[in-house]
């Protein structure tokens, strides 16, 4: 019988950055023309190499099954193991681009000195810890199933050392422990056999817990697929908060706002679902926004709820979100009394704190879906991010309904685009060269970037370049920006750096978080008297304007 099994086969250039410091002033590229069919690695690509063209490249292997980590280097600026990489999957324009992890001392070619990575897993001791000084009873210290899958869900880790390269945090602050380390004190610190649990969280926020900006870099660098945002990270700033040594002062100060104000952030001027009184009514027992300016029936309703910072302080954001749902005939309903989401809370360890926030919020929402409206639009990420991770588990423990969906704006307006409702055809040119920067929360709701790469290109005249790592975090999420601006201010403008260099005009993002980290970072370099001049460009507001719309009011047909 004939073997009908496809069989693929394609030439590329594998570029290789090479240094021997014995020999070279510095690094070089070194291109390698292979050809080579579905199923081989990078790993083979660069045996191959070595045994056919250049017998002087030096890189690390073993068991080339994904097990011993020690062929981990950077492909297409990631983190990945070459065994376990298809090389197929990673032709970019012909070229792959290979190079050793980063943070790490050059030793040879693709080898790096990891030292400095063990010595990080070193300072969390990982090991038991026991008190032979008191007695325990045999049914103490007793792993149960539970303890147990928690113990396991970090157990797969290979220490490659991939999450510790891609992490964003220690391009700008080589003090923080990183993934890997905090993952090894999250395996002892659950373990009921471990005495120094209370002492491993102390040291932990000491050793810089409240660094990490939930940005999921490690997660997409991890071969082993750890979940370390949620159930690593957040699980001990939940265990800190416990123990009486979490949040940091920051954090309580914001949380202590969001308990007051209902908001993250205070209002500084009129919130943007106050500044249309004219369209206020009543829907099911609701006080809230109608607004539909176009004549006919509408295509569809859908509830926008805005989050804190677009709600109190970018209100030319809200603007922008209702003018392009009113340019495409669907009608919003803006709740008025719609709060905080609760993800200060979460990412902070303070999630019994946000109670009363979610069940406000789920009974809005509940009301508006039981009566024909379930599409919640969210145009924050980080709010997209809760109520599509932490909603349903919350919804579960306090035992609420959870009659509506939660759907991002962008995401929504590809849905309509799907259905022929986005009148593209509308568009006018907006001439701009731009980077769009892929918000982590909006990765955190499994949502893709091509989802709002596809919409920006849709405008004529935009030019939009991609980024050659977009793993680039603004430095805002997790609290930092709070707790340690300083590392928040050098990863915002760390990112904007590696922008520029592009030449664009500046980073499209629809992210209001982001924005303001950008903004701020643009405002330390002006007070620092090194002004960049670089834009930070709003998805929403420049769509509005592509559909010719003005910012700041409500536009109709």
């Amino acid at each position: 019988m004939k073997d009908m099994k496809e069989v693929r086969e394609m030439k590329a250039i594998i570029r290789i950055l090479r240094f021997n410091p014995d020999i070279d002033e510095k690094p070089y590229y070194q291109d390698f023309e292979l050809e080579f069919g579905s199923g081989t690695t990078i790993l083979d690509c660069l045996i191959n190499i070595k045994d056919n063209q250049e017998g002087s490249l030096t890189f690390r292997r073993s068991c080339r099954s994904g097990i011993c980590g020690s062929c981990a280097v950077r492909i297409n600026h990631r983190a990945m193991l070459a065994c376990k990489t298809q090389a197929m999957d990673v032709v970019k324009d012909g070229v792959v681009l290979v190079e050793p992890l980063v943070h790490l001392r050059t030793i040879k070619d693709l080898v790096v000195d990891l030292e400095p990575f063990y010595n990080t897993i070193e300072q969390v001791h990982p090991w038991l810890i026991t008190d032979r000084t008191v007695t325990v009873k045999e049914e103490q210290g007793a792993v149960t199933r539970a303890d147990a899958e928690l113990l396991n869900s970090v157990d797969d880790c290979i220490f490659c050392g991939a999450c510790y390269s891609d992490c964003n945090v220690i391009d700008v602050d080589r003090s923080f422990l990183g993934p890997s380390a905090i993952a090894k004190s999250f395996r002892f610190t659950v373990d009921p056999r471990d005495s120094a649990g209370d002492e491993r969280i102390r040291q932990l926020v000491e050793q810089g817990l409240y660094k990490c900006p939930v940005d999921q870099e490690c997660e997409i660098a991890c071969p082993k697929g750890l979940s370390l945002r949620r159930d690593v990270i957040e699980y001990l700033r939940c265990s800190a908060v416990a123990n009486e040594v979490g949040p940091m002062p920051a954090h309580k100060r914001l949380i202590m706002s969001v308990l007051d104000t209902g908001a993250s952030v205070p209002v500084t001027t009129t919130q943007a679902v106050d500044e249309y009184p004219e369209y206020e009514c009543d829907f099911h027992g609701i006080h809230e926004l109608y607004i539909k300016k176009f004549e006919g029936e509408p295509v569809a309703e859908v509830v926008l709820f805005f989050g804190c910072i677009i709600n109190r302080r970018q209100q030319d954001t809200a603007a922008a979100i209702i003018n392009i749902f009113q340019h495409n005939n669907v009608a919003v309903h803006i709740p008025k009394k719609q709060v905080c989401c609760g993800s200060p809370f979460m990412r902070v360890g303070m999630r019994d704190a946000m109670k009363p926030f979610v069940t406000q919020n789920f009974e809005i929402f509940n009301t508006y879906a039981v009566h024909g409206v379930p599409h919640i639009l969210t145009s924050c990420s980080g709010c997209n991010s809760t109520f599509r991770h932490d909603y349903p588990g919350l919804a579960r423990e306090y035992g609420l309904d959870f009659d509506f969906r939660i759907v991002d704006v962008g995401e929504y307006m590809t849905m309509m685009e799907a259905e022929g409702n986005l009148r593209l055809e509308d568009l006018k040119p907006v001439n701009m060269r731009a980077m769009y920067h892929y918000p982590c929360h909006i990765r955190a709701s499994e949502l893709d970037e091509s989802i709002y790469v596809d919409l920006i290109n849709k405008i004529p005249g935009m030019e939009l370049v991609q980024v050659p790592s977009s793993g680039l975090c603004c430095g805002g999420g997790g609290g930092v920006r709070a707790a340690y601006p300083e590392v928040s201010d050098k990863l915002s403008i760390r990112r904007m750096e590696v922008a520029k260099e592009e030449g664009v005009d500046g980073l499209l993002t629809n992210c209001p978080f982001c924005i303001l980290s950008f903004e701020r970072g643009l405002e330390l370099m002006r007070e620092l008297g090194e002004p960049m001049e670089f834009g930070i460009f709003d998805f929403y507001k420049v769509f509005s304007r592509a559909f010719g719309e003005e910012e700041n009011g409500v536009g109709g047909n």
